[in-house]
């Protein structure tokens, strides 16, 4: 089973949580970005699929649910054609049909087969409720705007989701909607129709509409019956602006991680600071889970070093004796004057965290890098108790569950041990016999093999290289959004990204 979303680019396939430590991550920057997801790409697809459910109920009506998903369908084909047309648009369920489909140059387009849910055609989306269904309903349910509706069919809820049904609705006027109406029923379009509707496209959000005012009230929900994810959103997308406007550019993921990560000496206002802790205890535990992972590489490495595989005991003294062979005063110092002697810089750990996720180095090169960021992060947690506080409050002790905390009180127990004796014990205890538990937990559950070594006759053996990844926060996504909303640009925020930051412009 495949279960990437379909209208993105594949990738090789990394992200595998072998040690079971991204979940905790995951969790965590789900409530965040809550309303967004990292397949839910443009903003405009939340007004037009809230004008999709309200112009079914006035134009088609029918309760039957196969008339609903036939009516997504081909709405969501079409909008893909749209936006091929238009040139330019990213982030839309099915543009690459689209985009091969107009190349055959027909001056009609019939997508009645392509819209349908039959697995022998050629289909703009294999999901069988398409990218509202995989994507964005999840979501716009978070958000306010869908809720679950009678005979099975989604509907948009009575206040917020049909106030922005109008505002698209609006926004591209009646003679577009009667024909995009048309379009949808009849499954074909031609060219210069394609063009009629190039206003439904994700970019034709106008700056001064009351549809790009909705859209920023979704966002920014404001007043007293804001819900405490609706303010989480709120306080993470003025953070996004506020590291926008430091940066002077419209900042990609990273650029926002790290700012945030560094940032323990802004100014901010006590709930903005609340919010950025929770980042920073966040990209804290990323960049643990991401240093357990460069040890699970290199035990990998270790054991595809000898024919047939280690013994866990022959695993522990290979590292043992290693460590000692690279840096013997450092593997003989105790792990608290390891870390103690760390004095981290905000660079160093970016270059730790690039290092381990690169493919030019091998497994044991990175294995100091490794071990100062677990010692630097130790470090900086035991200095900052308000870190440690939301660290404590962020990853609660949740049964099998890992994360920095439970590792980090793992390390509190063994620091007046020598680091290589301490580093030995872990990898064996704590790295190789967790993913062996965490594999088979998910084969068991899910009948996915996801083992990168295997045990034979008492032995490990390779079977397969891991390359530490980290997890991705919904921000990419987030970003978008507010430029689609004509909140960043370019250069930082605009003038009304400003307006919300309190800036003056």
């Amino acid at each position: 089973m495949n279960a990437l979303p379909q209208w993105t680019e594949l990738a090789e396939k990394r992200g595998l949580d072998p040690l079971g430590m991204q979940n905790s991550g995951v969790a965590l920057y789900q409530s965040l970005v809550p309303g967004i997801s990292n397949v839910t790409l443009r903003m405009r697809y939340y007004g037009f699929y809230c004008w999709l459910s309200d112009a079914y109920a006035r134009h088609e009506g029918s309760t039957d649910f196969d008339d609903w998903q036939r009516w997504v369908r081909r709405a969501e084909a079409l909008y893909a054609l749209v936006s091929s047309a238009q040139g330019g648009e990213t982030g839309v369920g099915g543009i690459d049909w689209a985009n091969n489909r107009l190349l055959r140059g027909e001056a009609e387009i019939d997508f009645i087969e392509a819209a349908s849910t039959d697995p022998n055609v050629n289909r703009y989306l294999r999901q069988s409720m398409g990218v509202f269904g995989g994507a964005y309903y999840s979501q716009m349910v978070e958000t306010g705007l869908f809720i679950g509706g009678d005979h099975g069919i989604p509907k948009a809820t009575a206040a917020r989701g049909i106030n922005a049904a109008g505002a698209f609705r609006d926004a591209i006027g009646p003679q577009v909607e009667a024909l995009l109406i048309a379009k949808i029923r009849s499954a074909r379009v031609t060219r210069e129709e394609l063009s009629l509707l190039g206003s439904i496209a994700p970019s034709r959000i106008q700056e001064d509409s009351p549809e790009r005012e909705i859209y920023e009230q979704v966002l920014f929900p404001a007043g007293d019956s804001v819900t405490v994810s609706g303010q989480s959103r709120h306080s993470t997308l003025l953070l996004l602006l506020g590291a926008a406007d430091a940066l002077g550019s419209r900042p990609d993921p990273d650029d926002i991680r790290w700012f945030l990560f560094h940032s323990a000496d802004l100014d901010l206002p006590e709930a903005l600071e609340r919010q950025r802790l929770r980042w920073e205890a966040y990209q804290s535990h990323d960049l643990f889970q991401l240093a357990a992972a460069g040890l699970l590489g290199w035990a990998i490495a270790l054991v595809s070093e000898v024919e047939g595989g280690l013994e866990l005991g022959e695993i522990g003294a290979e590292v043992e004796f290693r460590l000692r062979s690279s840096d013997s005063v450092i593997a003989d110092r105790t792990w608290s004057e390891f870390r103690g002697d760390l004095r981290a810089e905000d660079d160093d750990y970016q270059n730790w965290s690039d290092t381990l996720s690169a493919k030019r180095h091998s497994a044991e090169d990175k294995v100091w890098e490794a071990l100062r960021l677990i010692a630097a992060l130790h470090g900086r947690i035991h200095r900052r108790p308000e870190l440690a506080a939301e660290i404590a409050q962020s990853f609660p002790l949740d049964g099998h569950a890992r994360s920095i905390r439970t590792e980090l009180a793992w390390f509190d127990k063994q620091e007046g041990r020598p680091v290589a004796e301490l580093v030995s014990d872990y990898l064996v205890r704590r790295i190789v016999r967790r993913h062996s538990w965490v594999a088979m937990q998910k084969f068991r559950r899910q009948k996915d093999y996801t083992f990168l070594f295997e045990a034979r006759d008492g032995r490990i053996a390779h079977r397969s290289d891991y390359l530490p990844v980290a997890t991705t926060p919904r921000l990419a996504p987030a970003v978008q959004f507010l430029a689609d909303i004509h909140l960043v640009g370019p250069d930082g925020p605009t003038i009304r990204g400003q307006e919300l930051l309190g800036l003056n412009p």
